[in-house]
């Protein structure tokens, strides 16, 4: 006996793992993902402080002043009479400054707006990040679901070829078939062999590259090959791709720039502001050392040398870059359905092809199983059978497997998760 190669590999049924599994394990260890949530934080942050001016400042200070001659002292609270009032050129202030601005112009709420807008379409970032992240994960989860179905069928063909193998070499040595018949057997052997061998290393390569996608060290878990048919996506037409996160994230730039640009407009008009202070000085001799002061200010400035109307163009280029992204982005997702909707019908038509060809190998291999029990066909004739039967096993797994990943690309395509990470979520 010939010591044949196996193509099976060392994997225990504890560590199976199924593709809603990976997904959700995806989401929690991804370091894109990660970057996408601190981006999430920051833009809030940024919400917070943009708000702060609302409530404008206080201040705490304090003043040391010393003057070389009491003749020039500046008092830093005029006395009611300077006569009557002891000067030190040493003088010391202390209190605190409160400035709160009133937004007459807007200026503040156009800035929070923005943030606010910011924010919302980092949250939108994060989304398309997880679903592109999704999709390079169900394509290899998929190819290796294809591998898993061709490396089951070449078992089978493998093991029979290895009981063809016994019985040719029997029937050579009773004198029953030439030595050319077990020669033929052999090279098949070693095709079969050299498939299974183009598989392991396909299916390393997968694995490395989903290992790496889930930030680990490897990935061997068993792949379950899919046993139902995917379920036709109901109401699917162009006008769902508007809720894909690509898209609104740019309609909530959008927004942002636009609030920006309103916020540059309204740098034109005046502004108003109270300011308080409270004092007490230490450089007197006498009484009134405590002083505070309310103050109401309006501001309006007539000339900048053009930096408003810069910042207003800046705002605008801003508007039209974000909108031209737009459009590329909505190209693309109209491109990507129809692709999916495409791949989706053909997928469906592989298979069904598939099953019909699965059932004529059957029905094949059964005449000529029968053909061989009854003497009226040699063991080497069956294997042309045998052979047809594992590869149609092998394009039907396939073909269910191509067809479960042309769901799950329509369903990302129109800015949905794949059905298995849904169902697991109870969406």
């Amino acid at each position: 006996m010939l010591g044949f190669l196996s193509c099976s590999l060392p994997l225990k049924a504890s560590e199976t793992a199924d593709l809603s599994m990976l997904l959700h394990q995806l989401e929690q260890v991804s370091p894109q993902l990660r970057v996408d949530k601190a981006n999430i934080d920051e833009s809030k942050a940024g919400i917070d402080k943009a708000s702060s001016e609302y409530w404008g400042r206080i201040t705490l200070y304090g003043k040391d002043i010393h003057y070389n001659n009491n003749r020039l002292v500046s008092p830093l609270a005029p006395p009611v009479n300077f006569s009557q009032v002891a000067v030190d050129r040493n003088q010391y202030t202390y209190g605190a400054n409160l400035s709160l601005p009133l937004d007459i112009n807007g200026k503040i709420t156009a800035k929070v707006h923005a943030q606010q807008y910011l924010n919302e379409a980092s949250h939108f970032a994060f989304a398309n990040s997880r679903l592109q992240l999704f999709s390079q994960a169900v394509f290899l989860y998929r190819s290796l679901q294809q591998l898993s179905g061709v490396r089951e069928a070449l078992n089978k063909q493998h093991q029979a070829l290895l009981e063809h193998y016994q019985v040719t070499e029997t029937a050579i040595n009773v004198g029953r078939l030439a030595k050319v018949e077990l020669l033929r057997i052999k090279a098949e052997i070693k095709a079969v062999e050299g498939q299974m061998a183009a598989i392991n290393g396909d299916d390393s390569r997968l694995r490395a590259n989903l290992a790496a996608l889930l930030n680990q060290g490897q990935y061997s878990k068993l792949i379950l090959q899919a046993k139902s048919t995917p379920i036709p996506v109901t109401a699917v037409n162009e006008a769902n791709l508007q809720q894909r996160p690509d898209i609104q994230r740019f309609n909530r730039l959008t927004k942002a720039e636009k609030e920006s640009a309103k916020g540059a407009y309204r740098d034109w008009l005046p502004s108003l502001s109270v300011q308080a202070n409270v004092a007490e000085n230490s450089g007197y001799n006498g009484d009134g050392s405590g002083v505070w002061s309310v103050v109401g200010q309006l501001d309006w400035e007539l000339w900048d040398g053009g930096r408003r109307k810069a910042q207003i163009n800046q705002a605008h280029a801003k508007i039209q870059a974000v909108q031209q992204q737009k459009v590329l982005a909505a190209n693309q997702a109209k491109a990507e359905f129809d692709a999916a909707m495409a791949g989706w019908t053909a997928s469906q038509r592989q298979y069904e092809a598939a099953q019909a060809g699965l059932q004529a190998a059957i029905e094949t291999e059964k005449i000529q199983s029968d053909r061989y029990q009854n003497g009226r066909l040699s063991s080497v004739d069956l294997l042309d059978a045998e052979s047809a039967l594992a590869k149609a096993r092998s394009n039907l797994s396939s073909a269910l497997a191509t067809w479960w990943l042309a769901d799950d690309q329509l369903n990302l395509a129109l800015g949905r998760e794949p059905h298995a990470y849904r169902l697991q979520a109870g969406k």
